[in-house]
C-alpha cells in the first residue's frame, strides 16, 4: 500500500505531484503520481517509475530504459495498466502507467486464500486477453508473476512491462542471463533469455492460474537450484488444481511451447471475456476497498504522505497487516552488481483526515468501495472542516453535462475562484442559448448564432464573436413541423483551460479565453442539434466535420485537432453515403474519457482511440437506440430516444470503451434518464411529480425524493440539468438553487432551497404556433448550473447570469 515519501524524494516528475512511494525494484523507485490535467488518458493518478541516480548515468541502462518507455507505448489492452508517458533523457527518466489501486494477485491469494474456479476463469480470460494484446502488438511480457497481476473492482489489471522487450529487438540482457522470476519462469526463461517467445508467457500464465486457484507455488519450494530444475523440466504439481481448470493449466504448462495454446484459444477455453467479471470474493472486496479508502484519505488530506521523525523502534519494523512481504513481487533485474532496494519503513502517517471518501461500485454486485481514480477525488468527507478548502483536480471548464466524460459529475477546488470574485448578476445582449464556464472565462452561446465572453470575477463583458457570415442567418427555432433549425449551425462552446474552442458555419475556431485572439480555425464544426459542442480534452479537440442537411444528404465524420496548433491527427466517417431522412439523429462526438472519444454513428454509438481514431468498441444491437452516454470510470450508461407514442424509454449499462452491454437498467431510472450517475446513485428530476428523484441504480430502489417548489398559479419553471458539485447534487428553477448532499452509500440527506437574488422567477408559458412554430428565443427553457471552485454560475435562458457561492 502506500508508504511515505523519504527526505529527498522528488516532488514532480513530468506533469506529475508526487503523493506516496509505492514500492522499490533493482532499477529505482515507483511512486503515486498526480497529474494536474483531470482529463489526462486513464484518469489522474499514476504508478510513476524511476531509474536510480547513481545508475541514470550509465548508457546502457538509460538506453534500456528508453526502450522500455518504447515498448510501453505499444501496449493498449483493458486489461492491461495504461501506459500514460515517459522520459529517458531527463535528470530522472521515468515511466508512468496507469495506478491501479487494489492488491496484486499474490497478496490477495496469501491474505484471503486460493480463489473460487469462476473467478479464477474470469481472471486467466483477461489475463489472456491482455497476452494477446501485447503479443500483437509485438511485445513480450517476459515476467508474468501473481505480483504483477493487480486486482482492480472491476477485474485484474497486468501490470510492470519493466523486463518486456519489442519481440523483434535485440535483448539487452548477456547470453544465459535469467530473465524473471524462478517459481514463475518457463523453461525457456531457464533455457536463457533469448529463447523466450508468447508461448512463455502462456506458460507462466498456467503458473500464474495454478496458484490462483490453490494459493502454491506450481512448481514447489526449497532449493533455488531444484526450483528452476522441476521448472525446466516442466515438472508441476497440479494435484491440488480443481479438475474444472486442470486440463486448462495442464496444456499451458507443457515442455514444448509448441504444444501450448496461444492467448487468443486459451480466452476461449476459459470462457472468453464478453460476460460480467464474477463478483470478488468477500476478503478480495475488503482489500479492494482498503485500497481504495486509503488513495481517498490522502487525497482528502490535501498534499503527500511524508515521512516524520520516528521514536527509537527495531530497525526494521514489520509489515502492516495488508502489506506483507511479497515474494511474488521481487525485483527480477538491476544494474549488476547493485543490491535491490530495501521495504521502506513504515512510521506514523500525518495529515490524514479519518472520513473516508469512497463510492460504491455501480453494477454487478461487486459490493465494496472505491475511489474511481481521476474520476472523484474531489468528494470532501461529511466529516471534514466545511471552512477547509477543497482538495479537488482543477477542471478545465465546465457546462452543463459537467466535464467531457459528460457523467455530471464536477470537481471543486476553490483554487479556481476568480481572484477578487463577489456575487454578481449581468445581462448578455440575447437569450443564452448553451454556456462552459471555468474561472478565466465565461462563455455562451446566443439563439441568433452569436458568441458572448463574461469575466467570472464581475460579471463584465470581455469580448464576442459572430462566426455567422449570412446576416440573414440569425434565427434558431422549431418550425411547425417539428424540423429544428440553429442560426449558423452554432454549437454550444467549451472553455478549457485558457482557450474557448467555437464552431460555427462550418468552421472551428480556437480563441484565448480571455481576449477573444483567434489562435486557428479549420473548415468543419457545426451542429446537428441543440446540444451539440465540440468535444475539448487531452490537448485534442473532437469537432464535427459534415454537418447532416439537404445538401451533404446526412453524410457526416468526426475529425480530431491538435489543440495547441490546429494540426489535424486523424478523420473518420460516422455515417453511410446517404442517410435516408427516417434515420437521421445527431451523429457527432458525445464524451470523452481515458484516451477514448466516444461518438453517434448510423450503427450507434462508437468508440474511438482518440490518439489513432482506431475503433475500440461498438454498441451491441440492444443498445442502438441510444443517443447519449455518460463514462464513469469503467462503465459507461446510455439512454435512446423514444420515437414511438407509449413506448418506454431504454436504458443500459456498458463496459467503456468496449461498450458492449453489461446490464439493462431497471424502468425508474431509465424513466428520468438521471443527468447524474455516480457510483451509487442515479439522480434525475421528474417533471410531471415536481421532485428530485434518486435511485440506487443497481435495483432501482428509491433512495430519495425531494419535492421541489411549484410554480405560482398560472405560471411555469423549469429546471437545470442536476449535476453533482463535490459531495452534493446541485440544480436551479428559475426562483431558487436547491442542493441536496451525498453521504455515505450515495445515500441523499436532505434538500436545502435558496433564493437566488436577482434570478428572473416563474414566467408565463408561450404557445408554439402550429404554423410557424416556435422560435427558442420565446421557449420555456431550463436554466444552466455552471459549479466551479465553490461558485455557481446560473445562467438563465432570457439572458440573465447571476454567481453565487454554493452551499457547503
Amino acid at each position: 500500500m502506500l508508504g511515505p515519501l523519504r527526505e529527498g524524494a522528488p516532488r514532480r516528475i513530468g506533469p506529475y505531484e508526487i503523493l506516496a512511494r509505492l514500492g522499490a525494484g533493482g532499477m529505482g523507485e515507483v511512486y503515486l503520481g498526480r497529474r494536474d490535467d483531470p482529463d489526462a488518458p486513464s484518469g489522474a493518478y499514476a504508478a510513476v517509475k524511476t531509474v536510480r541516480r547513481d545508475v541514470a548515468g550509465e548508457p546502457s541502462f538509460r538506453d534500456r530504459f528508453r526502450r522500455e518507455i518504447q515498448v510501453a507505448r505499444l501496449v493498449r489492452s483493458a486489461y492491461a495498466a495504461a501506459p500514460v508517458g515517459g522520459d529517458a533523457d531527463t535528470g530522472l527518466p521515468w515511466l508512468a502507467t496507469a495506478y491501479v489501486p487494489g492488491p496484486s494477485l499474490s497478496q490477495a491469494v496469501r491474505r484471503g486464500g486460493p480463489l473460487p474456479v469462476a473467478t479464477v476463469r474470469a481472471l486467466g480470460a483477461r489475463i489472456a486477453r491482455a497476452l494477446a494484446d501485447l503479443h500483437a502488438a509485438g511485445v513480450l511480457h517476459r515476467d508474468l508473476k501473481p505480483g504483477n497481476v493487480m486486482l482492480a473492482v472491476d477485474g485484474p489489471r497486468l501490470i510492470d512491462f519493466g523486463i518486456a522487450r519489442a519481440s523483434g529487438a535485440t535483448t539487452l540482457t548477456a547470453t544465459g542471463m535469467m530473465v524473471g522470476t524462478p517459481a514463475f519462469m518457463s523453461p525457456e526463461h531457464v533455457a536463457g533469455a533469448r529463447r523466450v517467445t508468447g508461448a512463455s508467457d502462456v506458460f507462466c500464465l498456467g503458473s500464474v492460474l495454478c496458484y490462483a486457484a490453490t494459493g502454491e507455488d506450481p512448481f514447489g519450494d526449497g532449493p533455488l537450484a531444484a526450483v528452476l530444475y522441476r521448472v525446466s523440466q516442466a515438472e508441476a504439481d497440479l494435484e491440488r488444481v480443481p479438475e474444472e481448470l486442470r486440463g486448462i493449466v495442464a496444456a499451458c504448462l507443457a515442455l514444448d511451447p509448441a504444444d501450448r495454446p496461444d492467448p487468443e484459444r486459451l480466452v476461449e477455453l476459459l470462457g472468453g471475456v464478453g460476460g460480467r467479471m464474477p463478483a470478488w470474493p468477500e476478503a478480495v472486496r475488503e482489500h479492494i476497498g482498503a485500497y481504495g479508502t486509503e488513495l481517498a484519505q490522502l487525497v482528502a488530506a490535501g498534499g503527500p504522505l511524508l515521512e516524520v521523525p520516528a521514536a527509537p523502534a527495531p530497525a526494521v519494523p514489520a509489515p502492516g497487516p495488508l502489506d506483507p512481504i511479497d515474494p511474488h513481487a521481487a525485483p527480477t533485474m538491476g544494474p549488476a552488481g547493485a543490491p535491490a532496494l530495501p521495504p521502506a519503513p513504515r512510521p506514523k502517517r500525518r495529515g490524514l483526515i479519518a472520513a473516508v471518501v469512497a463510492l460504491a461500485v455501480l453494477g454487478g454486485g461487486l459490493g465494496t468501495y472505491l475511489l474511481w481514480p481521476g474520476a472523484r477525488p474531489e468528494l470532501m468527507p461529511a466529516e471534514a472542516d466545511p471552512a477547509a478548502p477543497a482538495t479537488g483536480p482543477r477542471v478545465p471548464g465546465v457546462d452543463d453535462r459537467g466535464l467531457m466524460d459528460a457523467s455530471g459529475v464536477v470537481p471543486q477546488n476553490l483554487t479556481q475562484r476568480p481572484a477578487g470574485w463577489k456575487p454578481w448578476r449581468a445581462k448578455l445582449t440575447a437569450p443564452a442559448f448553451g454556456c462552459s464556464a471555468n474561472e478565466k472565462a465565461l462563455v455562451c452561446r446566443t439563439t441568433d448564432g452569436r458568441y458572448e465572453a463574461l469575466d467570472p470575477a464581475n460579471g463584465k463583458p470581455l469580448w464576442q464573436a459572430d462566426l455567422v457570415e449570412d446576416e440573414r442567418d440569425d434565427r434558431s427555432f422549431i418550425s411547425g413541423t417539428g424540423g429544428l433549425f440553429i442560426a449558423g449551425s452554432t454549437a454550444r462552446p467549451v472553455v478549457h483551460d485558457g482557450l474557448v474552442v467555437l464552431a460555427s458555419d462550418g468552421r472551428i475556431q480556437v480563441r484565448d479565453a480571455r481576449g477573444g485572439a483567434v489562435a486557428w480555425e479549420k473548415p468543419g464544426g457545426g451542429s446537428t442539434g441543440e446540444a451539440s459542442r465540440p468535444i475539448v480534452a487531452d490537448g485534442m479537440v473532437f469537432t464535427l466535420t459534415q454537418a447532416p442537411g439537404a445538401a451533404t444528404l446526412g453524410r457526416a465524420g468526426l475529425a480530431a485537432y491538435a489543440l495547441a496548433d490546429g494540426r489535424k491527427l486523424w478523420e473518420k466517417q460516422l455515417t453511410n453515403d446517404v442517410t435516408a431522412k427516417v434515420d437521421m439523429r445527431h451523429f457527432e462526438p458525445l464524451a470523452y474519457a481515458a484516451g477514448t472519444v466516444y461518438a453517434l454513428s448510423d450503427g450507434g454509438l462508437i468508440a474511438y482511440d482518440a490518439r489513432t481514431g482506431a475503433v475500440r468498441g461498438q454498441v451491441d444491437d440492444d443498445a442502438r437506440v441510444c443517443e447519449v452516454v455518460k463514462v464513469l470510470g469503467t462503465r459507461a450508461y446510455c439512454t435512446g430516444i423514444v420515437r414511438q407514442r407509449g413506448a418506454a424509454p431504454e436504458a443500459h449499462l456498458l463496459d467503456a470503451p468496449s461498450l458492449a452491454t453489461r446490464a439493462n437498467l431497471p424502468a425508474p431510472v431509465a424513466d428520468l434518464d438521471p443527468a447524474v450517475l455516480t457510483g451509487r446513485t442515479a439522480a434525475g428530476l421528474d417533471g410531471e411529480a415536481g421532485a428530485l428523484k434518486v435511485f440506487d441504480p443497481r435495483d432501482g430502489k428509491e433512495l430519495g425524493s425531494f419535492p421541489v417548489k411549484a410554480a405560482p398559479a398560472g405560471l411555469a419553471q423549469a429546471f437545470s440539468a442536476p449535476l453533482l458539485a463535490g459531495d452534493q447534487v446541485v440544480f436551479a428553477d428559475y426562483s431558487s438553487l436547491y442542493t441536496v448532499r451525498l453521504g455515505k452509500g450515495g445515500k441523499p440527506v436532505g434538500l436545502r432551497t435558496a433564493s437566488v437574488p436577482g434570478a428572473p422567477g416563474a414566467r408565463a408559458e408561450k404557445r408554439p404556433d402550429p404554423v410557424n412554430g416556435m422560435d427558442y428565443a420565446d421557449m420555456l427553457r431550463g436554466p444552466e448550473v455552471l459549479p466551479v471552485g465553490g461558485i455557481g454560475y446560473l445562467v438563465y435562458d432570457q439572458g440573465v447570469v447571476t454567481s453565487l457561492e454554493l452551499p457547503r
